[in-house]
Order: structure tokens, then C-alpha cells, then sequence
């Protein structure tokens, strides 16, 4: 049996260093990416990594396609900061469906046999035998994942909600939905399911919208120290929110409440980066923050326009989540939007059923 997913959280996250909530603290990573040893990407493993550590993230997977990419053997630069992890991994890749294994402890094989589902269970098996968290990462590319063959798996709690790599249809199209919309339609089936975001990197040195670059996507994780097992364990019960470029500065439920603050210096500084992919809305939305609480249907429960919200808890609604929008406007007057998602609070009784 599982405890809930976020029992009391304060966080003032910033992208250059974690702060304590109680003996916690918040970890910006990315659980997705790719190097040269792949054969399509442009930066080798000291590369990539180096990237990140620059740019002030705490942790990263090499997920390499079905190699194993032991940290040890990734040389970083020197002198360095401590507060920066590789995380062991692999992108466990098919034909349609590709999963991240998280903080595995060797090569987990691929098994093309079998129907989606089939294939997501095996690897989840095979993964958390090697010691990790797997995610099911991009459904939508190539359409590959639906909502069914999702249902039935077991043990497997997380999935890309948000994926950096121009190729994946996030949003969906006419004939088949938005990742959130899969996300919110498995919630309503009862399943206990967590969205990450992940830039799935490729191109470090060609830059452009066209490309799979970094910086476009990564989770911030509530863990006590920054460890592989502390990461994956915070992931794999649901304590941390995704991103394409808001910072949260508040994150807190306890009993009654689920609140959310943004950060906006944070979130404003993130855009001047030049590395996030913004959303281009429809219309003139009001610029700055806008954070909803969703429950099931995906109906919006509440919404403010702001930097902070509260949303009572309430025993007869499965479960809620809040989705946070950041809109300015460049130079052109042209409306940009990025997003974080936190993760969904049950009061339905689901987390009983999952084993420990």
C-alpha cells in the first residue's frame, strides 16, 4: 500500500539551487536524453552532461537507445559542483514503444514480441528487476501508446505528460488526443499515473525549433538527498511537478488543500534563457500566470488568473491536479506560453491497491 503522492510540500524552487522543506529538498533533472553513442544526436556523454551541470541542473539520465551508459565512466569537468547526479538509465526502444528505465543497475533488453501492452509490461518487469523506475516515454510519437494499452499494465506509474522533441505530438490531432488528455482519461479509469516532462535532447549545437534541443522540458523532485534511489523513489510515488518552463515557488496539500504559488522572476528568467519551446495560444490571453485545478473529466475544478491558488480538497472527487500556464508576449506582440503540471492528489481509495 502506497502513501499519498504529496503529503505536505513547501518549495521556493529556483533553477540554480534546491531549498529544504522540512529534511527535504527539490531537485531539477531530466530523465531523458540522448548522446553520439546512439548515432543521431551530435554531443558525446561528457558533453551532455556537462550541459546540464552548467546550467545548474542536480541530476540527469543518458537514456541511451538499449545501451547502458554506466556514470562512472562519464568524465565531468573539474573543479565542479557536488550537487549533480547521473542518474544510471536506458531508453529500452521498439519499433513504437520507448520507455526510460531510471536508476537501473545494468542493460535491460528489449523483447519486440507481443502487443503494445505486452511489450510496456515486460520492460516495466524487466526494469524494476534491474532496479529502477520505468516511464513510458512519448505515446504519441509515431502514435504509438493509447490510453488501452496503458490500462491494463502494472507497477508502472509514470509517463511523459510532456516531451521536448518536435516529432511527438504532444497535443495530439484530430484523431487522437493531447498526452493530457490520454493522462486524465487513465485517471478517471482508476489507474495511479504521474506525468513527467523530458526533453529527449538531441542536437546540442544546432539550435532551432526544427531540432530536439535541451532545456525544453524536466521535473523538479522532492527528495531528502540527491541519490539515485531517492530520486526514483520520490518519482515513482508522485512527489514532483513537470515543466516546459514555469518555476513553482509554493507546492503545498496537506489534508484539507492542495496550493500552488509560482515563481515568476524564476519563470520570466527561464524564458530569457532562449532554450524552452513556448506554446503559441490561440487568441490574446492576459499575460502572466494562470493555475487550474483539474478533476476528473478533465473538468477545470477552480482557476485564477495569477501567482498563487488554493483549491479545497474534496472526499467525493477521485482525484485533482493543478496545471500552472506562464503567457508573455514578445517583441512582436505574439502571446507565449509555457506550463508545469503537478501531480494528482486521490480520494478515492486507489492508493490502498498498489503494493509497495
Amino acid at each position: 500500500m502506497r502513501s499519498i503522492a504529496i503529503a505536505a510540500v513547501l518549495a521556493a524552487c529556483c533553477a540554480s539551487s534546491p531549498t529544504t522543506a522540512a529534511e527535504n529538498h527539490w531537485w531539477r533533472g531530466n530523465t531523458h536524453t540522448h548522446t553520439t553513442l546512439c548515432g543521431h544526436a551530435d554531443s558525446t556523454p561528457a558533453g551532455v552532461a556537462t550541459w546540464y551541470l552548467d546550467r545548474g541542473y542536480h541530476f540527469l539520465c543518458l537514456s541511451e537507445h538499449n545501451l547502458f551508459i554506466d556514470p562512472a565512466t562519464v568524465v565531468l569537468p573539474e573543479p565542479r559542483r557536488q550537487d549533480f547526479l547521473l542518474v544510471p538509465g536506458e531508453e529500452i526502444t521498439g519499433a513504437k514503444v520507448h520507455m526510460t528505465a531510471l536508476g537501473i543497475n545494468a542493460l535491460v533488453a528489449f523483447d519486440a514480441a507481443g502487443t503494445a501492452t505486452q511489450i510496456i509490461q515486460r520492460n516495466t518487469d524487466r526494469t524494476r528487476a534491474a532496479g529502477g523506475i520505468p516511464i513510458v516515454n512519448h505515446p504519441n510519437y509515431v502514435w504509438g501508446v493509447s490510453a488501452a494499452d496503458m490500462r491494463p499494465v502494472q507497477r508502472c506509474y509514470l509517463f511523459e505528460l510532456y516531451n521536448g522533441h518536435p516529432h511527438v505530438h504532444n497535443a495530439g490531432d484530430a484523431t487522437h488526443p493531447s498526452t493530457e488528455a490520454l493522462w486524465d482519461e487513465l485517471l478517471d479509469d482508476g489507474m495511479v499515473v504521474y506525468g513527467v516532462s523530458a526533453d529527449d535532447a538531441h542536437q546540442f549545437k544546432s539550435l532551432g525549433d526544427a531540432h530536439s534541443n535541451p532545456g525544453r522540458g524536466w521535473v523538479v523532485v522532492r527528495a531528502p538527498t540527491l541519490d539515485s534511489d531517492a530520486i526514483c523513489a520520490a518519482m515513482d510515488r508522485g512527489d514532483f511537478y513537470a515543466s516546459s518552463g514555469v518555476h513553482l515557488a509554493e507546492l503545498t496539500v496537506d489534508g484539507d488543500s492542495y496550493a500552488v504559488r509560482i515563481d515568476a522572476a524564476a519563470t520570466e528568467a527561464e524564458f530569457a534563457t532562449g532554450t524552452i519551446r513556448p506554446f503559441n495560444p490561440p487568441g490574446a490571453p492576459p499575460a502572466g500566470g494562470r493555475i487550474e485545478f483539474i478533476g476528473p473529466a478533465g473538468a477545470v475544478v477552480s482557476a485564477v488568473d495569477g501567482l498563487a491558488a488554493t483549491c479545497p480538497r474534496e472526499p467525493g472527487r477521485a482525484w485533482l491536479r493543478a496545471k500552472v500556464t506562464w503567457t508573455r508576449y514578445d517583441a512582436g506582440g505574439v502571446a507565449r506560453q509555457c506550463f508545469a503540471w503537478t501531480q494528482p492528489v486521490f480520494e478515492d481509495g486507489r492508493l490502498a491497491l498498489v503494493p509497495d
